[in-house]
């Protein structure tokens, strides 16, 4: 079971947080309480699960505990079994009476792995207290992060021992910094939930598209549900959700709240709301795509056109002249039908380019391109091929490549290449 959230900049005005407190006197009182936050499918329109986080006080000056102070006093006095044992049992309690409202609703909580070893990876404890308060084991979520793992075998072993009795896997944090992707085929979870760090500004940020859609997909090939997480926005949860997000948690929907019936509805006329304008945007996108391509085709056409019909043999010269009538376009090269680049790749004059690196820089004529998409997925049928946008070694912008197969003289086949910035045809 986590602990709630830092507050926001409104809370911390309005809260006193105590810094100050006696750890064996807060386990003692068991001053922690559970707050529940929702975890939902807009797809289907309902809460799926809740995820048990935490708020603790002191019990002598009733004022809010910083989650960090509170567990980094339980490690230093050797109490962190002690409050995990707390949690759990407190996370536990606080859902059995929803178990029985909605049949379908799951728990997520937390387990710091940190503290696994031989004992507790035997322990019957989890499912003595799932029995205890009649929570089907299939319907409980153990969630870790997969950075604070010190024993694998102990892991392993607690797994095998959980799993066999129905409770369900999760990695936590993922997309996050220290994330290690080894560890989704060596764990097997049944979930994984996608970090705030990844989630925020993720309408904006091309990286964390491109980074998101790596885990989707990695994801759904082997049948695992993706959670975003930490959601705060309408861009983000539409971003997110068009993406392939399954099911989506954060402040956007709900947040973490005191167990009540209404645990189980919270967030859904957001969530309902969401839905309707994410077919609206998902349409509007399409078709936005389709303009975008259309006009891709038209300015690739010209400077094709451009091509075909000039005499001169200058490729390069005349490769410069047709782009520099296009501010969008980053640069263009020809490649010959064998697949082999016969120009550089022209620079437009129009447009600042950055300096010459190693990495990064336009290439030289007499390089191999047959393997590359834009020229491989061309064939007699297709004379024309866009890839997805792709950050240009070029420049380190966002482009997309159009290719087009064209006739420069009897029995002469090329491709003329376009590299065409996304940001500034939209």
């Amino acid at each position: 079971m986590e602990f709630l959230e830092n507050p926001t900049s409104t809370e911390k005005r309005t809260c006193v947080i105590d810094a100050e407190f006696d750890i064996s006197a807060v386990i003692q009182a068991q001053s922690v309480l559970c707050h529940l936050q929702p975890i939902i499918s807009i797809r289907e329109g309902r809460v799926i699960g809740l995820e048990a986080l935490a708020r603790a006080t002191n019990p002598i000056s009733g004022k809010p505990i910083p989650p960090e102070y509170l567990f980094h006093a339980a490690t230093q006095f050797k109490q962190a079994r002690t409050l995990d044992k707390l949690c759990r049992e407190t996370s536990l309690r606080s859902f059995s009476d929803l178990c029985e409202l909605d049949k379908d609703i799951i728990l997520f909580i937390n387990l710091d792995v940190s503290m696994l070893d031989e004992s507790v990876a035997s322990s019957t404890a989890l499912i003595e207290l799932a029995n205890r308060f009649n929570i089907p084991p299939e319907r409980i979520v153990i969630e870790f992060i997969e950075s604070k793992i010190r024993d694998e075998r102990a892991l392993q072993a607690f797994l095998k021992s959980h799993r066999k009795h129905g409770f369900l896997i999760a990695l936590d944090d993922m997309g996050a910094g220290h994330s290690n992707l080894e560890r989704i085929p060596t764990i097997k979870p049944d979930i994984i939930k996608l970090d705030r760090s990844l989630i925020a500004g993720i309408d904006r940020e091309y990286h964390k598209q491109e980074l998101f859609d790596f885990f989707i997909k990695l994801a759904h090939k082997i049948g695992v549900i993706v959670v975003a997480e930490g959601i705060e926005t309408e861009a983000e949860a539409l971003c997110c959700l068009e993406r392939g997000a399954d099911l989506v948690q954060g402040f956007y929907f709900a947040r973490p709240q005191v167990p009540g019936r209404k645990c189980l509805t919270s967030g859904l006329d957001r969530a309902g709301a969401l839905r309707r304008i994410l077919k609206d945007h998902m349409v509007a996108n399409f078709l936005k795509r389709k303009q975008l391509y259309q006009r891709y085709n038209d300015i690739a056409g010209r400077i094709c056109a451009v091509m075909e019909m000039s005499p001169t043999d200058d490729r390069e010269a005349m490769l410069e002249s047709a782009i520099a009538r296009f501010p969008m376009v980053e640069c263009a090269y020809l490649i010959h039908e064998s697949g082999r680049q016969i120009t550089r790749t022209v620079l437009n004059p129009e447009r600042a380019h950055r300096k010459r690196t190693a990495l990064f820089g336009p290439a030289t004529a007499g390089g191999d391109q047959s393997a590359k998409d834009y020229f491989l997925f061309l064939d007699q049928n297709q004379r024309r091929y866009v890839t997805d946008p792709y950050v240009s070694v070029v420049s380190g912008n966002v482009c997309v490549t159009i290719s087009n197969r064209v006739n420069l003289g009897p029995g002469q086949s090329f491709v003329v290449c376009v590299d065409i910035i996304v940001s500034e045809a939209e």
